[in-house]
Formats: structure tokens, C-alpha cells, sequence
């Protein structure tokens, strides 16, 4: 698997991304990155895990997600940053091939602030890329 300073580069320059082997079951991930208002992402991580990952947990138990995970980058490394969401799909469709269904959940989640904050007072979003599986070992 290639380093993530690697993988960073080649995205911040719009570069091919090197191959990165997908978990089994994932044809493509979308990698959705966001930037934490506070110098510290903590209050940002606790909202994502309520709320996106909570909902992002029925979409892998029905089936509609391949697998969801929040990474955190490395403290005071100076990305551009703080924090990404992956999130696996099935097919080469991703979110498109799932939306409706998806949306359904989404209808259904009642949006948690474990710090009394929604998302736009404690982040956004800075970038969002599709990555397809090139090659795997």
C-alpha cells in the first residue's frame, strides 16, 4: 500500500493516484475531506461519528456501502485537512447507484450535536474524490 504522504501528493497535484488495494467487496471509495474549524478536530470527529458514520453503519448493514471509515490526519502536519470519510461502494457507480435508497436514511436520522454545534460551526468540506481500484496485492 503506498504511503499517505504519497497518496496526498499525488491528489494535491491532481496527479494519478499510486494504486491502493480497496477493501474485498468495494469497487470504488469516495474520500470526502474536511477541515476543522478549531485548530483541534475532536468536536468535528465527535459529529461525524453521530451523525454520518451512524448513518453510514445502516448503509453497510443493508448493503448499500461496501465499508465507512473516518480517518484522522496526523496532528500538525499542515494539510489541508483534518479529517476524511471514506466510504466503499459495491459498484463503479458509488453514491449514485445508491442515493435513493441512501436518502431514505438520511430522512429517517434525527442530526445529533454532541457539542451543541452543527456541522458548519465546527467544519467543512474541502474536497471530495472518487478512487477506483487500479491494482491490489
Amino acid at each position: 500500500m503506498p504511503d499517505r504522504r504519497g497518496l496526498l501528493t499525488a491528489l494535491a497535484l491532481g496527479l494519478a493516484a499510486p494504486a491502493v488495494a480497496l477493501p474485498a467487496g468495494a469497487a470504488v471509495e469516495e474520500w470526502t475531506f474536511l477541515k476543522a474549524s478549531a485548530p483541534d478536530p475532536a468536536a468535528l470527529l465527535r459529529f461525524l461519528e453521530a451523525n454520518w458514520l451512524a448513518m453510514d453503519r445502516l448503509a453497510v448493514a443493508q448493503g448499500l456501502f461496501a465499508h465507512a471509515r473516518l480517518h484522522r490526519a496526523e496532528a500538525g502536519d499542515g494539510a489541508a485537512w483534518d479529517v476524511v470519510m471514506v466510504v466503499g461502494y459495491r459498484t463503479p457507480a458509488g453514491y449514485d447507484g445508491v442515493r435513493t435508497a441512501f436518502e431514505a436514511i438520511r430522512a429517517a436520522h434525527r442530526p445529533v450535536q454532541p457539542d451543541g454545534l452543527p456541522l458548519a460551526a465546527l467544519g467543512r468540506i474541502v474536497e471530495s474524490r472518487r478512487v477506483h481500484l487500479v491494482a491490489g496485492a
